[in-house]
């Protein structure tokens, strides 16, 4: 006698066999779209956080946050850290921020310290001043996500750092 499956047998799996894969489209479709997503959140998250950290060391060690200094001016591209042996500058550019480090005379051909690529993140900053002298800055940041061809707001944050010295 010959083993085979019956009618019935081959019936019924082939009316499951959609619902099944139906339920296994969404695993993979988590596996393979949504789980790449939230690591590259995580990721540039993690990069943002290193540049704030690098930051507030920076502003901690301030004398001021100037409006100006060797001919460049702050603005909400530029920031710039005014320290006892010249100063930082901080600019946003085309999804990268710069750190470089300037002296009185060089402007902004200073050398690049440090670049970190946030091509998602928004970061925006507003400084805090008394008698046109910047003591603290608020920095407001979250990472653009495109999900489903609409585009959300990622981990919003905001941060307030104040200079060393008052």
């Amino acid at each position: 006698m010959r083993k085979a499956f019956t009618l019935v047998e081959l019936l019924i799996v082939i009316i499951t066999l959609p619902f099944v894969a139906i339920v296994l489209d969404r695993l993979f479709l988590a596996l393979l779209i949504d789980i790449p997503r939230s690591s590259q959140l995580v990721q540039e998250n993690t990069t943002l956080l290193n540049m704030l950290q690098q930051m507030q060391q920076d502003i901690d060690r301030a004398k001021q946050l100037p409006s100006s200094f060797a001919g460049q001016t702050a603005s909400d591209k530029l920031f710039l850290i005014e320290l006892l042996d010249g100063a930082i500058c901080y600019q946003l550019e085309n999804g990268f921020v710069l750190r470089r480090q300037l002296t009185d005379n060089q402007g902004l051909e200073g050398q690049y310290a440090t670049v970190w690529s946030l091509p998602n993140t928004v970061i925006q900053w507003q400084f805090w001043r008394e008698n046109d002298k910047g003591y603290a800055v608020e920095i407001k940041t979250y990472i653009k996500h495109k999900l489903r061809k609409k585009w959300q707001k990622k981990m919003p944050n905001s941060y307030l750092y104040f200079t060393g010295v008052f």
